[in-house]
């Protein structure tokens, strides 16, 4: 049920129009004289249509871009003393006009203009007002999203017997969903993945695939997989450890591999996805990295050597990586895990 609306039209009113989206509308007129409705794809006193019942005993519809217009013979079609009920459809390129009741239209005219959705009421030519009663489509107000937050990317640590998170990031399929572990190693910190039905997190290091018993979880959905090959990092990457020679900062990637999709680590130094499978390292070297907005872009492709940074610059052209804010000046922030 849509919102029933009465309203009274008088000679010289300012139109008002009404939204109706659902190309037919069923109204009352109750009128001494002559009544008038007018269909418009925008709110504008030039309407597309006009439909006039009880113009000389006559119905009309014109359409305003042409002088053709479609009549019927309609004696004693309004009364000054009660409502007469009536519809009106413009769909499947026809304006219709009909009484309640009755399936077949007092008059039609063949309609080639597109979206209208306006419906405004009038009066033609007298001195005497003209009642309606008709349904509108309810007022809904449009929805206003609120920020989601809580949904940064973070680490949470594995603890046997407890739940898992429950914004724990998928990061791939192999069987079953993988979920993005890391761990430390012999001096790294390497991220791999988590099979939630083995209770276990494997790391590709030292061209195998290392079980290991304790590690951390990542969680948060506020990023996303970029593609990409060799030591292109993109901006925003999100750094998730460091290797164990010269702390160089390792990524987050993902590759397929004999139909799954399996997260691991990507050192840009050696060009490759290290991804644990089967008990092996594997390296792809077409991956995917996972991109956070907020991570901070003056860090992308910065390889630590002792107190030192290089910088190595992105071929911006092949890959359409967006620009880097470079710097030589190096932090507490920048340089710490």
């Amino acid at each position: 049920m849509g919102d029933l609306v009465e309203i009274t039209t008088w000679p010289k009113h300012l139109n008002a129009f009404y939204k109706i989206t659902s190309n037919a509308l069923a109204f009352e007129v109750k009128a001494a004289g002559n009544a008038a409705l007018g269909l418009s794809r925008k709110p504008a006193n030039n309407c597309d249509f006009w439909i006039v019942l009880g113009e000389g005993q006559r119905c009309f519809i014109k359409k305003m871009s042409s002088r053709h217009c479609e009549s019927a013979s309609t004696p004693g079609i309004l009364s000054a003393d009660e409502y007469h009920k009536f519809w009106l459809t413009w769909c499947n390129g026809c304006v219709r006009l009909g009484r309640d009741g009755y399936s077949d239209p007092i008059v039609s005219c063949i309609n080639d203009v597109h979206d209208m959705k306006y419906v405004t009421f009038s009066v033609v030519e007298q001195r005497n007002p003209v009642h309606w009663r008709f349904e509108i489509p309810p007022s809904i107000e449009k929805t206003k999203f609120k920020p989601i937050t809580g949904s940064e990317l973070h680490w949470v640590t594995y603890e046997p017997g407890r739940d898992l998170p429950e914004e724990l990031l998928v990061g791939g399929f192999e069987k079953e969903n993988l979920y993005i572990a890391r761990a430390k190693h012999r001096g790294s910190l390497t991220p791999g993945k988590y099979v939630r039905s083995l209770g276990k997190a494997y790391i590709p290091w030292g061209g195998q695939s290392t079980e290991k018993p304790e590690f951390e979880l990542l969680c948060g959905f506020d990023g996303f997989w970029v593609p990409t090959c060799d030591d292109k990092i993109p901006v925003g990457a999100f750094i998730a450890g460091y290797s164990e020679d010269n702390l160089e900062r390792l990524y987050i990637g993902r590759a397929l591999y004999e139909g799954h999709l399996i997260p691991g680590k990507v050192a840009p130094s050696h060009k490759v996805c290290y991804i644990p499978y089967e008990g092996r390292e594997i390296s792809v070297k077409k991956f995917e990295i996972l991109v956070s907005p907020k991570e901070n872009d003056r860090c992308v492709n910065k390889i630590f050597v002792s107190d030192r940074v290089s910088y190595v610059q992105p071929d911006i052209e092949e890959y359409d990586v967006p620009d880097s804010d470079y710097s030589n000046e190096t932090d507490e922030e920048n340089v710490a895990f």
